[in-house]
C-alpha cells in the first residue's frame, strides 16, 4: 500500500511541491478523492452488518466487547479515526440522525478537504482543494439519496455507524480482556471497510487477512473508546469520546445540488 503523508490543508498548490499542469493536479486530486471516499466510507454499505454472536458458545470477553457499542447507538458521541492516509473526525448523533464530520487526505502532492453534514436523511458536502470553482470551501453541495448506491460513503452509514466498529467487532475472536483493555484477532474477509483500508489488497494476504491482531479499551463505565486495527503496514486506529454530546447541526443554507461527476469520484 502506498505511504502517504499527512500535511496541512490548503486549497491551490502544496509548498515545496514541483508545479504541475492542471490536468495532472486533477489527476492526482481525483485520486485523492478516491482516497477520503474509502477513509470515511467506514460503513458496511448495503443490507445488514453482521450482527455479534451472543450464545453460549462466544467467550465472555468477545460478547463483553459486543456490549461495549450500546453507546455508540443510544446517544451522541465524537470520533476520529487515524490512518497513514489521513484522518477522519466528527461527531454524530444516531438518535436524532444528526452528523457533522471532516475528511482531510493528502496524496502525491495533493491535499483535499472533505465536509459531511447530514440531517435526518439529507446529506450536505464541501470539498476545499480541487483546483476548480466551486471547491474552495465555501459552497455546500446537496446529495441526492436516490443516487447513493453506497450508504456507508462520506459516513452516510444507513446503520448510523460512520466508523463501521459494529461489523469490525462482529468480525473478532480469540478475543481476551485485561482489566479496561481487550485484544485478539479480527477476520477481516467478513468486513467491507474499515478507514481507508484497501480490503480486496488485505484479503490476499491470504490466512494472515483472517487473524490480524486488534487492541480495544472500554472506560470505567465500560463503553468502547479505542479500537486498533494493525492492518500489515498501515495500521487504523479510531478513538470514541464526549459521549452524550448533543449535535447543533443544521443544514446549510444555499446549498447546489452535487455535481453529477462527483457521484462517482466521491464513491457515492
Amino acid at each position: 500500500m502506498l505511504r502517504r503523508r499527512l500535511i496541512p490543508i490548503r486549497p491551490g498548490r502544496v509548498p515545496g511541491s514541483p508545479r504541475r499542469s492542471a490536468p495532472a493536479l486533477v489527476a492526482a486530486l481525483a485520486s485523492v478523492l478516491v482516497t477520503a471516499a474509502a477513509l470515511a466510507g467506514c460503513s458496511f454499505g448495503k443490507g445488514d452488518p453482521p450482527k455479534p454472536t451472543t450464545g453460549p458458545s462466544v467467550a465472555p470477553s468477545q460478547s463483553e466487547l459486543a456490549k461495549s457499542l450500546h453507546a455508540l447507538s443510544s446517544g451522541g458521541y465524537k470520533f476520529k479515526v487515524v490512518a497513514k492516509e489521513g484522518s477522519y473526525t466528527g461527531g454524530i448523533d444516531p438518535v436524532a440522525d444528526l452528523l457533522d464530520a471532516t475528511v482531510s487526505v493528502s496524496s502525491d502532492g495533493a491535499s483535499l478537504k472533505i465536509d459531511t453534514v447530514g440531517v435526518r436523511g439529507t446529506a450536505y458536502t464541501r470539498l476545499t482543494g480541487l483546483p476548480m470553482p466551486g471547491f474552495d470551501g465555501t459552497t455546500w453541495y446537496r446529495v441526492d439519496p436516490a443516487r447513493v448506491t453506497r450508504p456507508g460513503s462520506l459516513g452516510l452509514s444507513a446503520i448510523k455507524d460512520p466508523t463501521g466498529v459494529q461489523a469490525l467487532v462482529a468480525a473478532v475472536h480469540d478475543v481476551r480482556r485485561e482489566n479496561r483493555g481487550y485484544t485478539g484477532t479480527v477476520d477481516m474477509t467478513r468486513v467491507t471497510a474499515w478507514g481507508p483500508v484497501n480490503i480486496p489488497q488485505v484479503i490476499q494476504l491470504g490466512e494472515v487477512a483472517r487473524r490480524i491482531p486488534f487492541e480495544a479499551t472500554v472506560d470505567d463505565q465500560d463503553r468502547l473508546v479505542s479500537m486498533k486495527v494493525d492492518i500489515p503496514d498501515n495500521p487504523v486506529t479510531a478513538t470514541y469520546s464526549d459521549f452524550g454530546t448533543t449535535l447543533s447541526t443544521t443544514a446549510p443554507a444555499n446549498a447546489e445540488p452535487l455535481p453529477d461527476h462527483l457521484y462517482g469520484m466521491l464513491g457515492l
